[in-house]
């Protein structure tokens, strides 16, 4: 299994592919209004539409109450004739991609949507739309589709598909054969499939936005997918809704936040498995009442091309090469192996055997360490010029940020550059020769390396004179937990210069770290580690382990051991205690000897009562485990106990070799 840290490469690469398929703000900005627009003056066909149908009833009112019949289903019919409009698809799921933008709404209607229904809406709605925008929209109606088309005239082009439906298409299904339909559907009514598949997509965005939404990099996933599904036909049929259910359970079945990278791995060995496959387990509709399999609409054959293509993108991302499977130039690593370009030339010279084919992605510098040059500017100028004299001109700034400045003259030309040491400004002052010269340098890296470890020191220092102040001034509030964490680049050392976690066992051994927390993603892990020392509570956090307990321990370091509080826990000397009486008389064996206080032993070095018998007060001495060495019928009262310790013996063999 692959480390979370090695999924750093995919990342990138699927997050520098998402960029480019993403809608840029124009065209997201573009959809808004287009859909806003849309939806405001369906709303005021709908208000149309009941104000048209109020006039009709009130001419006919006194017909209608002379029959029951009539009056009970003009009570069926109260209400609005357009119950709301709701988005549905690429547009409610947040699945735009660029040259993929399908916008589609639903129109909700409360009887059975018709032909009828249908021009009346196609007709009003470019009145309603002219009220609310200056902007142009050609509108047209697809009787076919249950739908009314719409388009704008300005770039960027986008088509908006409105479709009309009706929940009583679906309750009519759903009735038992007894039953019978009390009304009669309509001459001119609208595709009933069409009609249903809406109803299908309404159903499939709320659980989208119930389910998928909330799962990190499950969008950024989908996106590439959908891309993949645009660029290859083999994976076009997958393409919709069974593409949203594989993603959703592969991702949602991870115990923890997956990246970009991982996530989409995941994906792929979903589909590499099988699952697709007749005989597997196929894919449930979760949106469905009876048991259907999302997947029944694809041959045989489908399935097949899309578990290969699957396999093949998976061997290709587990070789480092998943560029090819997004179709992208592969990225340059971040972390670069060669650091200065006249190596291998000088190495080449050297009478270095030539590779028979290049390496990509820098593969050769890992298998031929000898390629790699541990040189720096500093060394390589005096490997070029020996026997320069480096020079002190300045040193200016605060103690805490000094800056030194260095100068070295090179064929009567003086060269100058600063920095936090006098080591950082010679570096620089080699840089700039070697500008000079015409070398090509390679020795940012080193630079920005090098004053990062010199900032972390500094800090470091600057963090523990702070707290020693903030000490000093009287700041006596005594907290139970306090939490630390180190953010510098470099190893955290104390104000000795030692590590926090070797300094703090010297103070105080035997103490337990335990993990507290582990949050962020893939490749942004933090950890917190508390550990608790004289009834103190200390917490810090880094991004591995080792860096948290050694924010911990720094923590406990400047909160116990540093100002006041250093004098105060220093009396503090922890003797090792040993159950029984010869705890007592060790330490009065050993303030005798120190020549503390008087000669005289205390009273805790005698034994006032005999031992119990048959009990062994536990030490070492005993046949099978540690006790003291006396007889188990008790000792003599008031009998001095001299500090002798015993250890366990092992058993000699009865052998020898002579």
């Amino acid at each position: 299994m692959r480390s979370i840290r090695s999924f750093a490469n995919d990342d990138r690469h699927v997050m520098v592919k998402h960029s480019t398929i993403y809608p840029s703000p124009e065209e997201l900005e573009a959809v808004q209004n287009m859909v806003s627009t849309v939806e405001c003056a369906l709303k005021h066909v709908s208000d149309w539409l009941d104000e048209t149908n109020k006039g009709t009833k009130a001419e006919g009112e006194t017909e209608v109450k002379k029959d029951e019949a009539v009056d009970t289903y003009s009570k069926d019919q109260g209400g609005r004739t357009l119950c709301g409009v709701m988005r549905i698809g690429l547009v409610a799921k947040g699945l735009l991609i660029k040259d993929d933008m399908d916008l589609e709404l639903v129109l909700m209607c409360k009887d059975k949507p018709t032909e009828t229904l249908l021009n009346t809406v196609k007709d009003n709605l470019p009145i309603q739309i002219q009220k609310l925008t200056e902007e142009k929209y050609e509108v047209e109606q697809c009787v076919d589709e249950a739908s009314i088309i719409i388009r704008n005239t300005k770039e960027p082009t986008l088509t908006l598909k409105v479709i009309l439906t009706s929940p009583l298409i679906r309750d009519e299904l759903e009735k038992k054969d007894g039953e019978k339909v009390a009304m009669k559907d309509p001459p001119d009514l609208l595709d009933r499939q069409k009609c249903l598949d809406a109803l299908a997509s309404l159903r499939h965005a709320k659980w989208f936005q119930a389910r998928a939404n909330g799962l990190k990099s499950c969008v950024i996933v989908l996106r590439i997918l959908r891309d993949l599904c645009n660029r290859v036909p083999t994976w076009a049929p997958l393409k919709g809704w069974p593409l949203e259910l594989i993603c959703e359970k592969s991702i949602g079945t991870c115990n923890r936040p997956l990246g970009a990278g991982e996530a989409l791995r995941r994906v792929m060995e979903c589909l590499a498995s099988g699952i697709l496959l007749p005989g597997g387990p196929g894919l449930h509709d979760p949106c469905e009442r009876d048991p259907t399999d999302a997947l029944s609409y694809m041959t045989i054959q489908q399935k097949e091309d899309i578990t290969h293509s699957a396999q093949h993108a998976l061997r290709l991302s587990a070789f480092g090469q998943i560029y090819k499977v997004l179709e992208m130039d592969p990225l340059p690593s971040s972390k670069p192996f060669q650091k200065y370009s006249w190596s291998v030339t000088d190495k080449e010279g050297a009478g270095s055997s030539a590779l028979k084919r290049p390496f990509e992605d820098g593969l050769g510098m890992i298998l031929d360490s000898k390629a790699i040059d541990l040189m720096n500017a500093l060394m390589r100028l005096n490997q070029i010029r020996p026997g320069l004299q480096y020079k002190l001109l300045s040193q200016s700034g605060p103690v805490h940020a000094p800056v030194f400045t260095m100068s070295v003259d090179v064929d009567g030309t003086t060269y100058e550059a600063s920095g936090p040491s006098k080591k950082t400004a010679k570096l620089h002052v080699a840089v700039k020769v070697l500008q000079a010269m015409g070398y090509p340098t390679g020795f940012d890296a080193d630079i920005e390396c090098m004053s990062s470890d010199e900032k972390s020191d500094n800090e470091g220092k600057n963090e523990t004179v702070s707290s020693n102040s903030s000490n000093n001034t009287g700041n006596s509030t005594t907290e139970t937990s306090s939490t630390l964490e180190v953010r510098t680049q470099g190893p955290i050392l104390t104000a000795s210069g030692k590590n926090p976690v070797m300094e703090l066992n010297e103070k105080r051994r035997g103490l337990k770290y335990e993990l507290i927390s582990e949050t962020g993603g893939s490749h942004d892990k933090r950890f917190v580690m508390e550990v608790e020392v004289d009834g103190q509570k200390f917490r810090g956090a880094g991004p591995n382990k080792k860096v948290a307990k050694a924010s911990a321990a720094l923590a406990a370091l400047e909160k116990l051991f540093s100002g006041p509080n250093a004098a105060n826990n220093k009396k503090k000397k922890i003797i090792p205690q040993a159950k029984g009486v010869v705890n007592t008389a060790v330490s009065a064996a050993v303030q005798a000897v120190r020549g503390r206080g008087r000669g005289t032993l205390t009273r805790g070095a005698f034994v006032g009562a005999t031992a119990a018998p048959g009990y062994i007060a536990p030490g070492y001495g005993a046949p099978y485990g540690y006790s003291t060495a006396a007889p188990a019928y008790g000792l003599p009262k008031r009998m001095v106990l001299l500090p002798v310790m015993k250890f366990p013996t092992y058993p000699v063999p009865h052998y020898s070799f002579f």
